[in-house]
């Protein structure tokens, strides 16, 4: 059987879980009253279902509480103690359950959720100040994860759900709420002549060199670089591979080779290097993505954090 510890003066007593809320409140009544009849008519009870309350927490807890004669109630010493720290107890013991209607409801809880390592993205931060407002007992617990971990850990069901890039993950085990779409760029040198353009086609750059991000850092990343080739026509020659965006962007700046990146991250650059719209590709997707099946019950809140924010600018995929 569970147990409670009843605190008693410098000792600890053990009494078996049988001890109610209504016993405790039922016995600060009569302790205030001191009269069986008065305690009842205010506890909406019989004065024999109250003495039999009362008896039966003095029994749980191997303590007399009050004196009783035919003409008076009294506290006992112990008793007058126990009426010291019940109101404690029942404070402590509301706030409890009130803190776990809370967490099944989904008011109070927490949401982990997979973001990329390497990226400052400002639509976490604000999906996070939006839950701060409206829902402050919900927390938001970042995950930072390279890209293929990114994928990895949300198939494996270890994240409610990952804010990624590029294309939708499948819609039959998943659903998708498109934050913003990003546009395609060759990131090449800034001293290259290609850099002077004011667009590119994934086909003029058939005779440069690349630098790629590593198929086990973001294994997406490295499948669209030649998926684009493919459909330009040519097989990409890669010069080298990283395993960080700003690692992959130094090697560009150093003349190693051009790249493909979304203009989001062009920030990081500094502008050592040159990020050039790409015609003819795909805009990339940032989708905050969860599974169908997850059943957390804070995450429903988040998504109409996320709705809301984005209004009509948001959308499913």
């Amino acid at each position: 059987m569970t147990k409670i510890l009843v605190y008693w003066g410098k000792g600890i007593r053990e009494g078996c879980s049988g001890m109610t809320l209504n016993q405790l409140e039922s016995f600060l009544v009569l302790a205030q009253r001191l009269n069986f009849t008065q305690a009842a008519d205010d506890l909406f009870i019989s004065q024999p279902a109250l003495s039999r309350m009362i008896s039966a927490l003095e029994q749980e807890l191997g303590i007399q509480l009050f004196y009783r004669s035919s003409r008076s109630v009294t506290l006992t010493p112990a008793g007058r103690a126990f009426a010291q720290e019940c109101p404690h107890i029942l404070d402590s013991c509301r706030a409890g359950v009130d803190a776990a209607l809370l967490a099944q409801r989904g008011f109070r809880g927490e949401v982990s959720v997979g973001i990329l390592r390497d990226t400052f993205d400002g639509n976490a931060v604000q999906i996070c100040q939006r839950m701060a407002e409206e829902y402050p007992q919900i927390h938001i617990a970042f995950r930072e994860l390279s890209h293929s971990d990114l994928i990895r850990v949300f198939m494996a069901g270890e994240v409610d759900a990952i804010i990624n890039y590029g294309e939708p993950l499948p819609a039959e085990d998943s659903e998708s709420i498109i934050l913003r779409r990003d546009r395609q760029c060759a990131v090449v040198p800034a001293g290259s002549p290609l850099a002077r353009m004011r667009s590119l086609r994934m086909e003029d750059l058939r005779d440069e060199d690349f630098v790629v991000m590593s198929r086990t850092s973001s294994l997406p990343g490295y499948g669209l670089v030649w998926k684009m080739a493919a459909e330009a026509g040519f097989v990409p020659r890669v010069a080298a591979e990283a395993n960080y965006v700003p690692s992959l962007l130094m090697m560009v700046a150093c003349g190693t080779g051009v790249s493909t990146l979304t203009d989001d991250l062009e920030y990081l650059a500094k502008g050592m290097v040159h990020f050039i719209p790409l015609v003819g590709v795909p805009l990339s997707c940032h989708a905050f993505t969860w599974r169908r099946d997850n059943q957390n019950p804070s995450l429903p809140f988040l998504l109409g954090v996320i709705r809301r924010g984005l209004g009509q600018e948001g959308g499913r995929a």
